[in-house]
C-alpha cells in the first residue's frame, strides 16, 4: 500500500493520526476504496493495565484547552500514528466498487 496516496481523515495539526483513506480508479472502470486504522494491538496486549485503562476511557477526549488521551502519548502520537512517509502497522479494509455504487 506504500505506493498509494493515502490521506488522513483527522484534522490538520492532529498528532494522533489513527484513521486514513485512499481512493483510486482501476483499469476495469471500477473504483478501489481503502480504510486504514492504526493497529494499537501490536503494542497493547489484552488484559494488561494499559489495556484496561484504555478500555475504561473508551476514546480520546478533546477539550478546548487540552486533550485526554485514551492511550499514552508515545503510542497515540508516535508509534501508532499513521504518519506520512513512515512505516506503521495498520488494519486495512479495501473494497472494489462499481462507478454506480
Amino acid at each position: 500500500l506504500r505506493h498509494l496516496p493515502i490521506c488522513s481523515v483527522d484534522p490538520p495539526g492532529c498528532t494522533d493520526i489513527d484513521d486514513a483513506l485512499h481512493f483510486r480508479e482501476l483499469e476495469n472502470g471500477n473504483c478501489e476504496v481503502g480504510v486504514h486504522i492504526a493497529d494499537v494491538s501490536h503494542f497493547i496486549r489484552p488484559g494488561t493495565a494499559i489495556d484496561e485503562e484504555a478500555a475504561s476511557r473508551g476514546t480520546t477526549v478533546y477539550l478546548a484547552d487540552k486533550r485526554i488521551d485514551m492511550v499514552p502519548e508515545l503510542l497515540s502520537s508516535n508509534l501508532c500514528s499513521l504518519r506520512g512517509g513512515e512505516e506503521r502497522l495498520a488494519f486495512s479494509c479495501i473494497w472494489e466498487i462499481t462507478p454506480n455504487a
